[in-house]
């Protein structure tokens, strides 16, 4: 959908409206497209934007999932969470083998240690049974590449040798897990497929109102994010809630005549990019810090990234950033479980900062992290025909995205012919003047973004299209010539670019601890 289609949306009864374009919200419109369903996509943001683009960038082999809090006796006492465990385990194996075999994989692997040390809440045998049943869900695909090894078999290893507590090391496991390159492109592609299959994409639009006509229509009225700010109605039959830490406002918006409870719990998690010595490269390292909550040290290309932070938020979720003294907490965990990494705040490269939406539950202040991706259906809450999702990870998107189109199968059938699978890449096309000459990305690509992936502004084009923004050395000149590059397809004149690529300056230091070069 074009930019000058935007009113033209209150034309068309959908079948389903999808109020949120992370990377659930994505992948449901291309599942649901494809399946011959009529969808509108809308987010305030951009595609893939806000949780999606600030994630922990892991596709997990499912084998920490079966760790415990305190030890494994505890599964004892709790056998309910032991099951959960396992179906959450068994999920993410298939999901993981899924994203593996197709492409475009956008995967880097990596190889993760975790060390056992006398104290740690499980012990080397017992991750080696964890292991096992990981391999066992994935069947002959299945290869993690596990490994145990004994203290002097890993006294080569860079992160062991810096470890702290090395007196009351038992062994070290490992195995490989991926990392997605950057998940918002994930998510454009997914939308890029929902739209050939006919899906109408409106991002930056924001859902101001919401209600539920007499003939049980579902209509939402929304405004254009930016300098139109141009209104329109969207009618559906269906909506699907999965807007992210938003969920509960979206609820709100529909002015629900009973209480409905809430939700979501915001959790915010900031990651610091660093650049450690080569011996590290290819090499991650994960375990607890000193408040029992994870803490991993993981490749990003020629660099690694620290985090996250665990704490809960109540801010704008529109304003979510790295303070210092998340930066400072993040460095001082490290220091005190890899104390030979010595990291120090000069060392921080750059940061960012996102808030996730985690299952809100009153038995847990952080929300309840099993099981993912939990779909709720409010009609039993005075809102029927209406579906939300809470904790929604990437590493699940596609299996979630069925689960979704299953829930809408259930509920109405597709008023079109399903369509078959489009493929969401396509390939950026390297042709042009580079925006900067270690990095592949072009005028010509920055041009193709805004053209044909409705991109609307710096970050959208350097950071979630093209990938620039997060390699750790985008450069002013870079800036300038993206600037530029979008500057006649999107009316601005010389002014408004440089002002753009102020606002961008100023954004990459408050979001992102970032000065440019």
């Amino acid at each position: 959908m074009k930019d000058s289609d935007f009113p033209d949306l209150g034309k068309s009864l959908f079948d389903v409206l999808i109020v949120g374009a992370g990377i659930n919200g994505c992948a449901a419109a291309e599942e649901l497209a494809n399946q011959g369903y009529s969808v509108a996509l809308v987010d305030r943001g951009d595609l893939g934007g806000a949780t999606t683009a600030r994630s922990g960038r892991v596709l997990h082999c499912g084998l920490q999932l079966l760790a415990p809090k305190r030890s494994a006796f505890d599964y004892l006492t709790d056998p309910l969470e032991l099951v959960t465990r396992l179906r959450s385990a068994r999920r993410a194996v298939r999901d993981f083998e899924e994203f593996c075999r197709e492409p475009p994989r956008r995967l880097e692997p990596m190889t993760t240690f975790v060390p056992i040390l006398r104290d740690s809440p499980y012990k080397g045998w017992q991750v080696d049974l964890g292991a096992g049943m990981i391999e066992a869900f994935g069947g002959s695909d299945a290869n993690i590449q596990y490994r145990r090894w004994s203290p002097a078999e890993s006294r080569s290893n860079p992160f062991v040798a810096g470890l702290s507590g090395r007196e009351g090391l038992q062994s070290v496991v490992s195995f490989q897990d991926f990392r997605f390159c950057w998940p918002e492109r994930i998510a454009i592609d997914a939308a890029l497929a929902a739209e050939r299959s006919g899906a109408a994409l409106a991002s930056f639009a924001r859902v101001d109102d919401l209600w539920r006509a007499s003939d049980g229509l579902w209509h939402a009225g929304l405004t254009e994010v930016g300098d139109s700010c141009r209104n329109t109605q969207v009618s559906a039959r269906i909506v699907l809630n999965l807007a992210g830490v938003w969920v509960d406002d979206v609820i709100a918006s529909a002015k629900p005549q009973t209480a409905v409870s809430k939700k979501v719990v915001a959790v915010k998690g900031v990651y610091l990019l660093v650049k450690l010595p080569e011996p590290y490269r290819g090499l991650g390292l994960a375990g607890a810090n000193s408040i029992g909550e994870p803490i991993c040290c993981l490749p990003w290309n020629e660099l690694h990234y620290i985090g996250p932070t665990e704490t809960r938020f109540a801010g704008a979720f529109d304003d979510v950033r790295p303070e210092e003294q998340d930066i400072a907490f993040l460095l001082a965990e490290m220091g005190k479980f890899a104390p030979g990494l010595s990291l120090t705040r000069s060392d921080v490269l750059m940061a960012w900062a996102g808030v996730r939406p985690i299952t809100a539950d009153r038995r847990y202040p952080k929300g309840k992290r099993l099981p993912f991706n939990v779909v709720h259906d409010l009609a039993a809450e005075g809102l029927p025909n209406m579906l939300a999702l809470s904790w929604g990870i990437i590493a699940n998107h596609r299996s979630t995205a069925r689960a979704l189109a299953r829930a809408v199968s259930s509920r109405i059938r597709p008023s079109r012919p399903a369509k078959p699978r489009q493929g969401g890449y396509i390939a950026l096309h390297g042709t042009g003047r580079r925006l900067q000459d270690d990095y592949p990305a072009t005028d010509d690509d920055v041009r193709f973004c805004v053209e044909r992936e409705h991109a609307r502004d710096l970050t959208g084009v350097l950071f979630s299209r093209t990938g620039l923004g997060w390699t750790g050395r985008l450069t002013a000149d870079a800036v300038l010539a993206a600037a530029n590059a979008m500057a006649p397809l999107l009316s601005w004149g010389r002014s408004r670019t440089l002002e753009e690529c102020g606002r961008f300056k100023a954004r990459l230091k408050t979001d992102h601890c970032y000065e440019l070069m």
